[in-house]
């Protein structure tokens, strides 16, 4: 189950595909899902159309990560579906990354599975069109041993530890690796002192204790690291380490060193207890860095998806940001007491019964362009966007089963339908400049769109009757509308009906300022966001024109610091008094016969325009 999401399928009836959709909080732009069991990348809409499709060979999935690159192509790892052979095979294998143009030509492609090392699980693009990425590493069991790891920890005959290798394509479609990180290169051990990295363990937090950390479900795969992010401006790289319950931060700056920052658990390096712990099985470590966040207070943080979190009443998943402190003085991150810090999380969302939120693997989460936050639960393929108040923009469910489509209305267990990571791309994202993002159709099969997807059919007349009263009619409406009547830019009324001579009427002192030949635009808007307008000439006149000129309005009289001036006599001066005759505000020569004016910074009290020879009092508010 899953936090905010059932009330939602109830009254849209949507079980897959878009079941909520908010256009008004949800943050402009496509989301590339790349879910397991199907070769296939979609680009989709808010609500939920496929805009652009990447095909691969119908034997091939993924292996596990795809990106788009702002120029364009698109970056993918697959593997094969029957790899049986394999000699490394654990969850979240790979095989292959590849770039593909955005019209699915391929560019260039790296494939390492073989008796040495296999590619798993994540990539990252680095600025210079080069990629990071995680693969195995196979160590066999006397080299384990030697190393110092505990001979009982090795009933898988051989250890898998991590090598993150720097991808170069070469340019006639092939790719070299330009640079390479080895965990075997960074260990310590205090179990064996007749063998290698014998040491004293929390002295050396910046190595890696090669006995520590619990087996997942293959023996030899010690690290199991499942997520890398690369940060241009640092050069450092933030890697995922779920069975040692921790993020790393590895500094390219000075790599020998070993892992400059690690935290979530500093039990494994020999700090704390268990009741120390922050992380429990993450994914999806990332940097927010991306550029539209720059002025963000959340630039430069860590992301993560927290997936195992022990609960009293059973476990469950919530997402975080992490703010480490880094020291330009030592080049080094900060610690206190031994321990890398922060103290604790800079930020944490859970469902507000956190049981109800829950995905045991894969998973991810991202910070977007309007601060909304988007969440995975790879496990359902369950996508939620939520802002700041926790309000529900958006809520996909990837529509497969096994890697088929099913109907609208089919109800998906876990695992059905799992999505390693959901990427956020924002409307302006540069690859989108000048392709084709036309909708394309649902993926589910007998799609349901939402109210909110329909297409547009509202329409809106004006009746004007007997110079009394104008009243909208109104056809086409998707649920309840909102009515407002202008002049340009000023409201002059709500509504569906205006009155044209009524003193008890509100907007009256309004209306008395219009003059005949005013273009009178009513906007309406339905519960779907769809917007219709219609005009009518006025015809009255009013007193305050006759006494002082039937040009120069005031929008809105009284006002609370903005006013909007229309019917300006053009190359005239104009002039803001008080009632003291003072000019407080001037424009020399009008060129604009409209012209928006702030007089913030004005007090409270009656004022004049005056320009013509004419003068128009209007009343300035307490703002």
């Amino acid at each position: 189950m899953i936090f905010g999401l059932i009330s939602f399928a109830k009254a849209q009836e949507n079980t897959v595909g878009t079941i909520a959709y908010d256009p008004a909080i949800y943050a402009p732009g496509f989301t590339l899902i790349y879910p397991h069991n199907q070769p296939h990348a979609r680009l989709i809409d808010g609500c939920g159309e496929v805009v652009h499709i990447w095909e691969n060979e119908a034997n091939r999935v993924p292996g596990n990560s795809a990106m788009l690159t702002p120029t364009g192509g698109m970056v993918w790892a697959h593997r094969p579906a029957e790899d049986s052979d394999s000699p490394i095979i654990a969850g979240g294998r790979g095989e292959t990354i590849e770039m593909r143009s955005w019209e699915n030509d391929p560019i260039w492609s790296f494939t390492l599975n073989d008796s040495t090392g296999r590619l798993h699980h994540d990539f990252a693009l680095m600025n210079n069109g080069n990629v990071l990425a995680i693969a195995w590493e196979k160590m066999d069991s006397l080299e384990a041993v030697e190393a110092g790891r505990n001979p009982e920890n090795l009933d898988g005959g051989a250890l898998w530890s991590e090598r993150l290798i720097e991808i170069e394509p070469d340019g006639s479609g092939g790719a070299s690796i330009a640079w390479e990180w080895r965990a075997w290169d960074h260990l310590i051990q205090n179990f064996d002192s007749t063998k290698n990295n014998f040491g004293v363990v929390a002295d050396h937090p910046e190595r890696i204790n090669i006995n520590f950390g619990f087996i997942g479900n293959v023996e030899p795969d010690w690290l199991h690291a499942n997520g890398i992010d690369y940060n241009p401006q640092t050069n450092q790289i933030l890697l995922s380490v779920p069975n040692f319950d921790e993020l790393w931060i590895i500094d390219r700056n000075q790599e020998e060193m070993g892992l400059a920052w690690r935290w979530g658990n500093p039990e494994a390096y020999g700090q704390g207890t268990s009741d120390d712990q922050k992380l429990f099985y993450q994914h999806s470590g990332i940097w927010l860095d991306a550029p539209y966040l720059q002025n963000s207070p959340d630039f430069g943080k860590i992301g993560v998806f927290n997936n195992r979190n022990p609960g009293a009443i059973g476990p469950f998943s919530s997402v975080h940001t992490i703010a480490p402190t880094w020291q330009e003085s030592d080049s080094a991150y900060a610690m206190e007491e031994n321990t890398y810090l922060p103290v604790d999380f800079d930020w944490t969302w859970t469902a507000p019964v956190p049981t109800d939120f829950f995905s045991s693997g894969l998973s991810n989460f991202e910070r977007l362009a309007n601060g909304n936050n988007l969440i995975l639960a790879g496990r359902q393929g369950e996508i939620l966007e939520l802002n700041a108040e926790g309000d529900t923009a958006w809520h996909y469910r990837v529509p497969l089963q096994n890697g088929v489509a099913v109907e609208q209305g089919t109800e998906l267990g876990t695992n059905a339908n799992i999505l390693f990571k959901a990427r956020r791309y924002p409307a302006m994202f540069p690859a989108f400049a000048n392709v084709d993002l036309e909708p394309m159709g649902s993926w589910e099969l007998s799609p349901q769109p939402l109210e909110s997807c329909l297409p547009c059919e509202l329409e809106v007349s004006i009746e004007v009757m007997e110079n009394e009263y104008a009243i909208a009619n109104v056809t086409g409406a998707s649920g309840e509308t909102t009515a407002t009547w202008s002049l340009f830019d000023a409201v002059l009324c709500d509504g569906d009906t205006l009155i044209f001579l009524d003193d008890e009427n509100p907007c009256q002192s309004n209306l008395d300022l219009l003059v005949s030949g005013d273009f009178v635009t009513l906007t309406v808007v339905d519960e779907q966001g769809c917007e219709a307008s219609a005009t009518f000439t006025w015809t009255e006149t009013s007193s305050i024109n006759d006494l002082y000129g039937p040009q120069v309005r005031i929008f809105p009289n009284p006002s609370t610091g903005e006013i909007m001036l229309v019917g300006l006599p053009l190359n005239a001066s104009l002039a803001i008094l008080n009632t003291a005759g003072q000019n407080v505000w001037m424009e020399p020569t009008l060129s604009n016969s409209s012209l928006n004016i702030s007089l913030h910074h004005l007090p409270a009290g009656w004022y004049f325009i005056e320009s013509a020879g004419k003068r128009i009092p209007f009343i300035l508010m307490p703002h």
